[in-house]
């Protein structure tokens, strides 16, 4: 106890302020749920001792809450009339951190999940049971087993299948995903068996299988990522990562002598790849023939284990032992949830066992023999009273077998659960077993204590306070206004009571831990220590109790339920959600209830708070915040007062925008204040947004109060004021502005004084009396002062009448009317102006030249104008008198200097000599000395330009631009002059600007005249300028080295360069002719027709055409093309040299067409080498090389002929005249040439016996295309393998073909391997094969006699390829050998006969066996007690018999021996020999097990030696 006073109510003193450091910190992790709300079932709950896990240190009950390690999910029953949603939390223990990590792991539930969970430990029916006595042996506790909870529906979104490269309609999703995974099985199958087959060789190698299996696998995985099959569909970086992980896996498997795979994977493989042979090789017919002879078979056989069967163990029992509740932990009942339960339940646990979800299972060790009944005391905790009680069914029991003893025959140390549905204390009295022999007694075991399980529930005050709108809903949720001062909280605690209340039932002193949310802030209220307020009154005893019953019943008193209630208070000064939350609850048994509600971090956060209605361990308090109502921001800052016009642009009315706060609807009270008037008013809203007062009146607007859904506020006490606004006025005078000089007044000086709110805008129109139609002009006056005066001076005289009719200001911007009237006569003054309107006023002359400016004069003539002409600050002036025209123009004379003039109108003065001086009336002309300056910038030797192109004569320009140029071309018999403007284009350092013009052709050209806006001169000495065009380049073939052979069939009658033979060196070339500035660049064209062309030198019938480029620095050659035979023709496409870039086609000519045009075709033949090859017939003619190539292909490739010689009739074996007779059946070696070439030929044959150096054998004079081949005796002499190749061959033209490089010529010997001797005929005679028996192998038997198991091997002779024929239980099978040792597993009885060997290489080549047939014989076998492992248990003293059954053929001998039960050592052991009889029996009274090591027969024995 902390020492908190009994009977105080938790208020905010109990209260953990959050970032606190006393504040507890939920642990997440596996094994926290989350329940659902207001389920409507109990969850399952259960007791521990809170003595098993006592700690140095007393922590708080939360900080011990929260310490928990596991929860089991409950399972759901029927609801209870306790609480308010007949709800009960779960029962959790503090032990639960006494839990592995791996029961931790099966405990995890997940956050979220949506029941309530339940402590694993909790559960003895799931709890480790601990030996209390010495005598019992410690068993490993068994493992936790839970339900997962219920899986919830996820709703995928929407996402876009990937689609296939296979269009879906062609063949379907799930149709391709099959396919595909069946080629992956297939080809991993495949790849398993070349690995397996490979690594049966140690250390063998294969560069092929690495390479065929590299591009397969990349073919797969590229084929994967390429049909993009939807699920199968793999990413290229994936799919590069794929291929590199294949080609490592196959660099290992199949390359790499010792690699990773050979010493770690290798044999795992082997183990599964014999496994499944095995399986394979079990398919009736097909097994066999798939399988085949596998090394891997062989070398992995082993005999099948059920030769030798049984063994009989004899134990003989001890003593049983047995122990209830031996870890000394007490249990609870969910009372509530029991009588929830169906009434036939108790009656069905009894028939299907214990399995009742209210039921306490309390453990009973059980160490020995199964138990036939148990019997156990119980005593009532309200009584007093002992019962005996006794459960015969043990079977129904639920059981838990902790250890097995196989030593001790069927003993075994096992958990027994007893269910229990009461509460009081539980012993055990006695076990039997089925012989009735009675189980020894744990010694001064402790009585079992069964309490009610603790319970506690939160629900609101009946007496609660019913101010501040406190209301509970209809969903069991409160809510009440927020508290804005500190009389409410003193009030409640004056009063000692609050709102909620938490009234907990169960075996005292208990301690609880609610958590409080407030705005999602958590607070822990720990409620340990605190002293009851019991609303259980004192229990009496009844009078017919003796002092017996009375101790008896209050010595078990402490045990039995209480009924407690603590009162929750708080202050809600903060407006928000109040969430409190019963997390655990544990009584004086250490019995704890944890009610989960976690969040997403693992602990309760009030995410689920409002989900449903409230429930016993959770409420919710919803604090609303008071409303509050203000004037909008926006009015508050607006100009103060606000003004109310009755103008059409101002506003009569204003909508006083308002801010609310709260929940709606609102209701906003207000009073408007007019003087001595003051009224009150309201209004609602329905919405925050948009929500104004209408205001029409002026006043004082004040707002008082404001109330929403929930809770009345206060107001803004900022005051709005409304005024009416007066209308403008104004009043006008005017004084006369007078002029005696001009006759009187000349103009008014109008004087306004107006009232309203600037700025003001005053409308007049003004009017001449002198001219009574004309229009009147109307003038707007804007001023900001209330008193304005502005002046009225007219150009023309006469009465003016100025009417002011309508007056603004800012309140009234539409206007007010008004009528004010004033009429002035006026005499106007005189003015000038130069006058704009005809036209442009010149701005440029020149020296020399007039110029007239024009100007209009108003007023009553006749005018006097003075102006002054103002040059380099020296004024000159000038008037003219007697003008009597409006329009006149000023004459200008003759500038006689350059530079700027300014001519400035003075003064004008009318006919009345009104005079009036005229200011900033004037204008600019600039007067140049002289034009442009213009001449050519061409080169001495004029300008070059090719032909096609067009020329521009640069030009030195000096002067303004532009400037007009006029020049023409001389000796031009039209006269034509051209014209050019130059204009500036960039702003140069100096005056001058390097321009250009167009020439029309090659020729000279002369310049005559140049002007701006002034004439300008020609610079004679560069007045003219040439223009000339480039001569183009040109090329051509010299003919002083070529030929025409007209007699030739080829002939074309081109030009043609010396005909050449095949492969030969070319001893001349082409020679060019160029012109034109060098280097020069030259395109030509090669057209090829081959020899075998019908339509030779025809151009629609070429076989190939190539564009060739070259490059010449001077006169040169052109290469011909060489070693392909046939007909060539060169043509000259186009040429370009320095000044042409672009190419220049030519004329395409086998004749000189022009002086200035050469040849640009010619021709050149080569004529084809003579080919030939070897072939071979047989003695009828038959080729007997059917595959050769046709004519007109030599191949470079040799060809094998075998002859097979049976043994005995080779030279080694037999004489010469022997080996002479076979020579008529060998075959017949020709040489054939192609017909390209011409007769007669020349040939060099090499011909390489089987040993000695080789013969070069030269053939003269062959006419024909065909001439067979003899070859000396000494050559095909002996058995073995010779060649013979061509040389070289020639024909009558002197043409060669050279098959050999003579410096190979005499090298191609057995000694230098068959690269050398490449391109000819091989011929081999071969002897025939032969096989023996191995002589270490069974095979060599003389009896001819093996057993199952024995590998027969056989050693072969010959060429290293056999095919071996053999028969196996009248099964023929044929296999391929490669290794001189033939072996085969004898794996059945039967007989088996080696018939026949062929070489692979020439399988006619064969030899047959008649003397290689066995007889296999089977493995003898013993059955010990019919086969079967028997374990029998027995007194002392008690005999035996165990027998022994044989099969196979007599005698037989066997060995069999007594071990010790856990078969560490052998007690005895005896051989029985020559036994005829196929059964034996030994009688014994001894302990172990006895089993047979060895068994033989007369052919065979087990195990092999």
């Amino acid at each position: 106890m902390n020492g908190r006073q009994a009977g105080a109510p938790v208020g905010s003193q109990g209260l953990t302020p959050v970032g606190s450091p006393n504040r507890i910190k939920r642990r997440t992790g596996p094994g926290l749920g989350s329940p659902r709300f207001g389920s409507p079932q109990f969850p399952r709950t259960d007791a521990q001792n809170s003595e098993s896990n006592a700690e140095p240190t007393r922590s708080t009950f939360a900080e011990r809450i929260y310490q928990s390690t596991g929860r089991l999910r409950a399972h759901p029953e029927p609801g209870s009339s306790f609480g308010l949603a007949s709800q009960t939390p779960i029962a959790q223990n503090d032990n639960l951190n006494m839990l592995s990590a791996g029961q931790l792991s099966q405990l995890d539930l997940g956050a979220g999940s949506s029941a309530d969970v339940l402590s694993s430990t909790g559960s003895p029916a799931k709890s480790g049971v601990a030996s209390a006595a010495a005598a019992l042996r410690r068993a490993p506790p068994p493992p936790v087993t839970m339900s997962a909870p219920a899986a919830k529906p996820i709703k995928a979104g929407a996402v876009q299948t990937p689609s296939s490269a296979i269009p879906a309609t062609v063949i379907d999703l799930p149709s391709q995903r099959m396919y595909a995974l069946a080629v992956l099985g297939l080809l991993v199958a495949w790849k398993m068996y070349d690995a397996i087959s490979l690594s049966v060789d140690v250390g063998r190698t294969s560069f092929y299988l690495f390479v065929k299996w590299c591009l397969l696998d990349t073919a797969m995985w590229y084929g994967a990522w390429f049909l993009r099959i939807p699920r199968l569909s793999i990413l290229s970086h994936i799919m590069y990562v794929l291929i590199a992980l294949s080609v490592f896996i196959n660099l290992n498997l199949f390359y790499l002598t010792m690699s990773v795979l050979t010493l770690a994977v290798k044999p795992v493989a082997v183990s599964l790849a014999t496994g499944w042979l095995r399986s394979v090789k079990s398919i009736p017919w097909l097994g066999p023939r798939l399988v085949g002879d596998s090394d891997l078979l062989i070398d992995s056989f082993e005999l099948d284990e059920a030769h030798i069967l049984g063994r009989h163990t004899i134990h003989i029992l001890p003593h049983s032992l047995t122990h209830m509740n031996p870890q000394g932990r007490s249990f609870c009942i969910d009372e509530a949830q029991l009588r929830a339960e169906p009434w036939y339940q108790k009656y069905a646990s009894g028939l299907f066992g214990h399995s009742g979800h209210s039921q306490t299972l309390i453990p009973i060790l059980i160490n020995g023999t199964h138990p036939d009944s148990i019997s156990y005391a119980y005593t009532s905790f309200e009584t007093g009273q002992r019962q005996l009680r006794t459960i015969k069914n043990t079977g129904a029991l639920q059981m838990e077998t902790n250890a097995v003893y196989p030593t001790l025959g069927n003993w075994v140390m096992a958990t027994y659960y007893l269910p229990v549905s009461e509460v009081g204390a539980y012993e055990i009295f006695s076990v039997k077993d089925r012989k009735g022999l009675e189980f020894r007694t744990a010694a001064q075991a402790p009585p079992t204590i069964v309490v009610t399980c603790p319970r506690a529930q939160l629900q609101w005050l009946d007496d609660a306070r019913t101010g501040d709108n406190f209301v509970v809903g209809s969903d069991g949720h409160a809510s009440i206004c927020q508290r804005i001062d500190q009389d409410h909280l003193v009030e409640s605690r004056s009063t000692g009571d609050g709102l909620l209340q938490v009234v907990v039932e169960g075996y005292e002193p208990i301690e609880m831990t609610v958590v409080r949310l407030v705005n999602g802030h958590r607070e822990v209220i720990s409620l340990d220590g605190i002293q009851p307020q019991s609303m259980d009154t004192q229990p009496t005893h009844s009078e017919t109790l003796n002092a017996t019953q009375i101790a008896a019943i209050e010595k078990w008193s402490r045990f039995q339920t209480r009924k407690s209630a603590y009162t929750l208070s708080d202050t809600f000064l903060r407006p928000g959600e109040y969430v409190y939350k019963l997390e655990s609850i544990r009584d004086a048994a250490n019995h704890s209830v944890v009610t989960s509600g976690l969040g997403g971090k693992g602990i309760f956060d009030g995410s689920k708070a409002a989900e449903g209605k409230a429930t016993s361990y959770m409420a919710r308090i919803q604090v609303h915040r008071r409303p509050s109502a203000s004037w909008a921001d926006a009015l508050l800052n607006a100009e103060l007062p606000l003004r109310l016009s009755d103008d059409r642009a101002r506003k009569s009315d204003y909508a006083l925008p308002l801010i609310l706060s709260g929940t709606g609807p609102w209701t906003v009270n207000y009073i408007i204040a007019n003087g001595d008037e003051v009224t009150q008013e309201s209004k609602k809203f329905s919405k925050a947004e948009d929500s104004t007062i209408d205001a029409r009146r002026p006043g004082t607007y004040h707002l008082l109060d404001v109330s929403d859904k929930f809770c009345g506020g206060q107001a803004s006490s900022t005051n709005i004021t409304l005024v009416q606004t007066p209308k403008p006025a104004a009043n006008v005078s005017s004084t006369p502005i007078t002029a005696h000089e001009c006759g009187g007044e000349i103009g008014a000086l109008i004087e306004l004084e107006l009232t309203g709110r600037p700025p003001f805008a005053v409308h007049y129109r003004e009017r001449n009396l002198r001219f009574p139609n004309s229009r009147p002009i109307t003038r707007i006056v804007r001023t900001q002062q209330r008193r304005h005066s502005f002046k009225v001076m007219p150009d023309m005289a006469g009465t003016y009448e100025l009417e002011f009719f309508r007056l603004e200001d800012d309140n009234y911007p539409s206007g007010q009317p008004m009528s004010a009237a004033i009429e002035q006569a006026i005499h106007a003054q005189p003015s000038a102006k130069i006058d704009t309107l005809n036209g442009r006023i010149a701005s440029r002359a020149c020296m020399g030249e007039e110029l007239e400016l024009p100007v209009r004069l108003k007023g009553q003539g006749p005018w006097e104008l003075v102006y002054n002409i103002v040059y380099e600050n020296r004024r000159t002036a000038k008037t003219v008198s007697g003008i009597t025209d409006e329009s006149y123009t000023i004459a200008l004379g003759a500038f006689d200097n350059a530079g700027e003039y300014t001519i400035e109108l003075a003064q004008v003065k009318d006919g009345n000599q009104c005079a009036r001086d005229l200011i900033d009336v004037s204008t600019v002309v600039t007067v140049r000395e002289g034009g442009p300056r213009v001449g050519f910038q061409c080169p001495d030797n004029g300008i070059h330009v090719l032909d096609g192109e067009q020329a521009q004569m640069p030009i030195n320009v000096a002067g303004e631009f532009p400037v007009e140029v006029r020049y023409h071309k001389i000796g031009d018999t039209s006269g034509h002059v051209h014209t050019a403007t130059i204009r500036r284009k960039s702003q140069q350092q100096s005056s001058s600007q390097l321009a250009s013009v167009i020439a029309y052709g090659p020729g000279e050209y002369e310049l005559l005249a140049a002007s701006d806006i002034c004439a300008g001169t020609i610079d004679t000495q560069r007045a003219r300028c040439s223009v000339h065009v480039e001569a183009k380049p040109s090329a051509w073939f010299v003919t002083d080295s070529l030929r025409r052979d007209i007699n030739d069939a080829h002939d074309t009658g081109i030009w043609r360069l010396h005909e050449s033979c095949e492969g030969a060196a070319l001893q001349s070339a082409f020679e060019l002719g160029l012109s034109g500035s060098g280097p020069w660049k030259i395109d030509y064209r090669v057209d090829y027709w081959a020899t075998g062309n019908a339509r030779s030198g025809v151009p629609s019938f070429t076989d190939r055409t190539i564009t060739h480029s070259l490059v010449v620095m001077q006169t040169s050659t052109l290469k011909p093309e060489c070693c392909e035979p046939g007909l060539y023709r060169y043509t000259l496409l186009s040429v370009r040299d320095e000044r042409y870039q672009k190419p220049q086609l030519l004329l395409a000519a086998h004749e000189a067409v022009a002086a200035e045009a050469g040849v640009t075709v010619v021709e050149h033949l080569i004529t084809k080498s003579p080919l030939a090859e070897l072939r071979a017939y047989s003695p009828d003619g038959t080729p007997l090389d059917t595959s050769s190539s046709s004519r007109g292909s030599f191949r470079r490739q040799p060809r094998s002929i075998k002859h097979c010689l049976a043994p005995g009739q080779s030279k080694s074996d037999g004489d010469a005249q022997t080996w002479a007779k076979l020579h008529k059946y060998l075959p017949v070696f020709r040489i054939e040439f192609e017909p390209s070439g011409k007769a007669p030929f020349q040939a060099w044959v090499e011909v390489f016996p089987a040993s000695g150096p080789s013969e070069v054998v030269h053939l003269e004079g062959i006419a024909g295309y065909s001439q067979p081949i003899t070859l000396p005796d000494h050559v095909a002499s002996q058995i073995g393998r010779y060649h013979m190749r061509l040389v070289r061959t020639r024909d009558a033209r002197g043409c060669e073909h050279q098959f050999v490089d003579p410096s190979e010529v005499g090298l191609g010997r057995a000694d230098h391997g068959s690269a050398a001797i490449a391109g000819g005929i091989e011929i081999e005679y071969i002897e025939a094969p032969n096989a023996r028996p191995a002589s270490a192998s069974p095979a060599a038997n003389p009896s001819r006699s093996v057993c199952v198991g024995d590998v027969l091997a056989f050693e072969l002779r010959g060429l290293n390829s056999w095919n071996v024929d053999y028969a196996y239980n009248s099964a023929r099978r044929s296999t391929s050998v490669t290794k001189r040792l033939f072996r085969r597993i004898a794996d059945v009885p039967g007989n088996f006969t080696l018939q026949r060997v062929c070489h692979r290489a020439a399988n006619e080549c064969c030899s047959e066996f008649d003397d290689l047939a066995y007889a296999v014989h089977d493995i003898p076998r013993v059955l010990v007690s019919g086969g079967k492992n028997v374990y029998q248990d027995i007194l002392e003293g008690d005999m035996v018999d165990i027998h022994l059954d044989l099969v196979g053929a007599p005698p037989f001998t066997f060995t069999w021996q007594r071990r010790s039960i856990d078969g560490a050592k052998v007690l005895e052991s005896h051989t029985v020999k020559d036994l005829d009889a196929f059964s034996y029996t030994i009688s014994t009274a001894s302990e172990g097990t006895f089993e047979v090591t060895f068994v033989q027969d007369l052919y065979c024995q087990y195990p092999k030696a």
